[in-house]
């Protein structure tokens, strides 16, 4: 038999496993997000360098023979889905981002629904302790025997007309 308070445990107990679970989502998202940020900067120190060590174009130093273009446009298109792959990278982080922030807005609202539960719930059971108690009073008051015309004539005639007036 499921009470009230231990269906509130496990669901105390459930939200606080989901919490720990997002706060280790976020480290990993916060790891991937510094690896990523240090390829980035990977990125950009490998094409600065590549833009740096080239030779101004007023002197050749392949000599008469013009750079190989399929290489250069080889090494541009690894370029080209590095920075794809980073930019998806990076999109989908964000959308990580913003699922959690929903999922967390998400379990304060639930847990704030939980609160206004366990207070109705309290508030609920003093309601039903009072009357049981109010209901055993009542029970060990004796009842007030009915007073009929017959058995007393002038109390009854005085109810009534006490009532009427």
């Amino acid at each position: 038999m499921n009470t009230p308070m231990s269906h509130d445990n496990q669901e105390a107990a459930h939200l606080e496993k989901l919490r720990s679970q997002i706060s280790t989502d976020i480290e990993d998202m916060q790891q991937k997000e510094t690896s990523l940020r240090e390829y980035e900067q990977r990125l950009r120190l490998l094409v600065e360098h590549a833009h740096n060590s080239r030779a101004p174009q007023s002197t050749n130093p392949y000599g008469s023979n013009p750079p190989v273009g399929a290489s250069m446009d080889a090494e541009w298109e690894k370029y080209r889905r590095a920075h794809a792959l980073l930019e998806a990278a990076r999109r989908g982080l964000c959308d990580d981002r913003l699922a959690l922030k929903d999922r967390e807005e998400q379990l304060v609202q639930r847990e704030e629904e939980v609160a206004r539960r366990e207070a109705w719930i309290k508030v609920r059971e003093l309601e039903l302790q009072t009357q049981s108690a109010v209901g055993v009073a009542a029970e060990q008051t004796p009842a007030k025997p009915k007073v009929s015309f017959t058995a007393s004539p002038f109390l009854a005639a005085r109810n009534l007309l006490m009532r009427h007036s």
